[in-house]
């Protein structure tokens, strides 16, 4: 696992070496517009994403505290149809300790709101129960044995 990018609102990791094209990134904080490194830290994932050809990014919410509604919508207008275009196939969610971060995990997901800009390209969103039963759908959404 090696470190790839790391700011007060997310740290990434390749973990290709222990399956193939897949990064985790563990969320944090609270995502909104104005927060220069909370837009920082996705567009460094979509860029990772088409570098080294990532394909599933395993999503640790557990510190996110919520997102605003204009930092929602970015992500529905941007992030995932770029995510998509760059490579990635599916985003695990793992749950956030934080009522407001669940709500906006509900919000961030919302399968309508991201066809909407995505149409039948979409991504897997699966919500995990763990890291374990991430890592085991991480492999079969790549091909890997393990």
């Amino acid at each position: 696992m090696k470190k790839v990018f790391e700011n007060p609102h997310t740290e990434i990791y390749d973990i290709t070496d222990e399956i193939p094209n897949t990064v985790f990134a563990h969320w944090k904080g609270y995502l909104m517009m104005d927060a220069p490194e909370a837009i920082k830290a996705c567009q460094v994932s979509l860029d990772y994403f088409k570098e080294a050809n990532i394909q599933v990014m395993i999503s640790d919410h557990a510190h996110l505290e919520g997102a605003s509604v204009d930092f929602l919508n970015w992500l529905h207008d941007y992030y995932f149809p770029t995510a998509i275009a760059n490579g990635l196939k599916a985003e695990l969610i793992l749950a956030s300790e934080h009522d407001m971060g669940n709500i906006s995990l509900d919000l961030m997901y919302d399968e309508e709101d991201i066809k909407r800009n995505t149409g039948d390209n979409g991504i897997y969103t699966p919500k995990v129960n763990g890291l374990e039963d991430a890592k085991v759908l991480a492999r079969k959404i790549v091909g890997a044995q393990g």
